[in-house]
């Protein structure tokens, strides 16, 4: 289990290899490997589009329908490699190749078709949306494909096309929804294949008032920032505790990667909450708050691990004051039952965090 716990490491890297989908220019740049999972809702069962950047040539976009006994629905996956000109200004595909069967006497044409239509959709609304900077923006515009009148809200914290979400304006419902986005680190990482949804959480429950006890020790890493734990944690690396084999504690620094102080802040951001390892972030359940006057940005997320069945509760929080050289981070991950029972006992190990 240790492991697993493990996986929610963050694993950083910087901007160099960044670059974009053509005909814009995002505010936070894409790097290699990135991925985003929608919910699609015009669909009459659950489905799921997930599109992937290989490097600025090269993607991938997935169609996903998981087995419904009750309304004798089969599994489907569609995927579909293609490449783009990265010079073009607009989407200008010049290759593309099925990597998943086809029948061609069922809807799968029909579900191509859509996939390709979505690509080109996204890309011309994005270019559209050339506001799009540190803050989100909402816009509503006409699309025929979900509904008529829509709301598209527009995120730079997404990576490819930035799109969030897409509402319809006549009755408020979500028609296609961000679940997740993440990276893949590697040829051999086949999380992006491997997505078939998020793991239900458990309803909340006020956490059962339980002393952990220990005698507290500080402990202070090479970089200079001190934590305080009780004797339940055991320190694994200079940075690193676990708490038997149900939670772990990291802290690090970052290093800045842009001189731009928002930028900087959504591009850490971004890297703190990507799905990594087979370990997929709910982003539609996930919380941001920030502290402006403290320079800290705190997450708080749930973490599916479809492999061992299980949820991880997450806090993270990012300090990016511009004045300081390196970014302070700090990360506890529990499992979903371990945090309901002592989720104030974690959230008081934040405040003996010092940078």
């Amino acid at each position: 289990m240790k492991k697993t716990l493990l996986t929610l490491i963050i694993l950083f890297c910087g901007a160099a290899a960044a670059f974009a989908l053509p005909g814009y220019t995002p505010f936070v740049p894409d790097t290699a490997g990135e991925y985003v999972y929608y919910r699609d809702y015009s669909f009459a069962h659950e489905t799921y589009i997930g599109i992937l950047n290989y490097d600025d040539t090269s993607y991938q976009i997935r169609y996903y329908t998981p087995a419904n006994r009750d309304f004798a629905v089969a599994e489907k996956s569609i995927a579909l490699l293609f490449s783009v000109d990265p010079e073009a200004s607009f989407f200008d595909m010049t290759g593309e190749k099925i990597i998943t069967d086809i029948d061609p006497y069922g809807d799968d044409v029909d579900i191509l078709n859509y996939l390709h239509d979505l690509l080109y959709e996204f890309s011309s609304r994005r270019i559209k949306c050339d506001e799009l900077g540190a803050q989100p923006v909402n816009s509503s515009q006409e699309y025929e494909q979900f509904g008529g009148k829509v709301t598209i809200s527009f995120d730079s914290l997404i990576p490819l096309f930035n799109i969030k979400s897409i509402k319809n304006n006549q009755d408020g419902k979500l028609v296609f929804d961000c679940v997740t986005y993440g990276r893949i680190i590697n040829a051999q990482d086949s999380s992006f294949e491997d997505f078939k949804g998020l793991l239900p959480s458990k309803p909340y429950h006020a956490p059962t008032v339980k002393k952990v006890k220990g005698k507290a020790k500080k402990f202070t890493t090479q970089d200079g920032q001190t934590i305080t734990l009780d004797t339940n944690w055991e320190q694994k690396m200079d940075n690193l505790w676990m708490f038997g084999e149900d939670a772990s504690l990291s802290i690090a620094t970052i290093p800045g990667y842009f001189e731009d102080n928002d930028l900087n802040t959504l591009f850490v951001l971004r890297r703190i909450t990507e799905s990594t390892g087979g370990s997929y972030t709910d982003i539609q359940n996930m919380e941001l708050t920030t502290d402006s006057k403290h320079f800290i940005t705190k997450v708080s997320a749930h973490v599916s691990q479809p492999d061992n069945g299980k949820i991880v509760y997450v806090i993270k929080e990012i300090t990016t004051n511009p004045k300081a050289e390196l970014n302070s981070y700090i990360s506890i991950a529990a499992y979903e039952d371990n945090f309901l029972e002592k989720s104030s006992y974690y959230t008081k190990l934040l405040k003996s965090f010092k940078d």
